[in-house]
This record gives C-alpha cells, structure tokens and sequence, in this order.
C-alpha cells in the first residue's frame, strides 16, 4: 500500500511521513538497517545452490542405500559391495548394514 492510497488530509500525511522519518533515524541510529537490508541475489542464489546440494546429496544417498539394499538381496558380498563403492567390505558393511 502506498501513502497516496491512504485518503490522508495533508496535516495527517505530514505527520506520517515525519513520523517514518523518526523511525528510520532511530533505526540507523540503533544498526537496524544493516538487518533491514535485502538480502542480494548472489547469496540468495548461493543459499538456494546450498539447499540444492544437500537435497541431492540425500538422493544420492538414499539410492546408494537402495543399490546397496538390493546387491546384498542378491547375494553379493560385502567385499563386492565395498569395491563397487571404492572402500573396503567392512567399511561398507559398519555404513550400510541397516540398509
């Protein structure tokens, strides 16, 4: 809503206005505009670059959880498992076991 919008007599828009002028002198004057600021458009893309990832990450996560569920439904060792994954089968075993 703008001030225009308001049906003010020009008394009661005076007031306004310089009532609008206090707050923002009171909020410079108590470091309330560097929180007042918006945000800008590298960190918000940055910010949602970062919930991107951690979104992805539990997909991959769970699909490998999944792959893991299935190769060992299948009868493939741990030792198997553990090299497909690039570790050790005791490693991928401690990690994926509840899996």
């Amino acid at each position: 809503m703008r001030i225009e919008d308001l049906n003010l007599t020009p008394e009661e828009r005076a007031e306004l206005e310089a009532w609008g002028e206090q707050m923002a002198a009171k909020a410079a004057s108590e470091g309330y505009t560097e929180r007042l600021r918006p945000t800008p458009p590298a960190l918000l893309e940055l910010q949602r670059a970062a919930a991107r990832r951690i979104y992805l990450t539990g997909q991959a996560e769970k699909a490998v959880r999944d792959a893991v569920a299935q190769a060992r439904a299948e009868g493939l060792s741990w030792n198997v498992v553990g090299q497909a994954l690039g570790t050790t089968g005791e490693a991928a075993r401690q990690r994926y076991s509840a899996a």
